[in-house]
């Protein structure tokens, strides 16, 4: 197992987040930051889609945010992506969030995700492995009815990276 995302630097970040928010004219109260994978190797994999404009979708598990007491994101919240080791990669802006069960996933969600080969079959198997894999360590039961939190985002920090002309 892959060691856990390293924190990100609070200077970096909100470095990031005043560049952003004076750039595009933005006010916006607050924001979060956070990897998007639970190891490091992945953090960077995901980080890197996101930054390359292919990842515009999200999962995580429903036990996540009620495990951290987090409220469930919403349209409008925003995002620092950080890598695996806790640099700010990106900003994205929830569009659409929604639950779902793991079962219920479709085609669209998996391309949106923008990994592997970005088929549901593809989706599917991973993240089946995922979580059996964080189940077995976390001690919680990994079914086809997991529900999920489910988000789908635009990249809007920094602008133009990983988009043709």
């Amino acid at each position: 197992m892959s060691a856990s995302p390293l924190p990100g630097r609070a200077e970096d970040i909100e470095r990031l987040w005043l560049d952003y928010q004076r750039a595009c004219g933005v006010q916006v109260a607050g924001f979060s930051a956070s990897a998007l994978g639970h190891s490091r190797a992945l953090a960077d994999e995901l980080a890197a889609l996101v930054a390359a404009g292919s990842k515009r979708a999200h999962a995580t598990l429903r036990r996540d945010f009620q495990q951290d007491l987090e409220p469930l994101p919403q349209p409008g919240d925003h995002l620092v992506v950080l890598d695996g080791a806790g640099l700010a990669r990106a900003i994205v802006r929830n569009t659409h969030v929604e639950l779902r069960h793991f079962n219920e996933i479709d085609d669209e969600f998996a391309r949106a995700c923008g990994e592997g080969d970005g088929s549901l079959a593809w989706w599917l198997a991973a993240y089946r492995q995922d979580y059996a894999e964080r189940a077995e360590r976390e001690g919680f039961e990994a079914h086809e009815q997991l529900e999920l939190v489910l988000e789908y985002f635009d990249r809007v920090w920094p602008q133009g990276l990983g988009e043709s002309a």
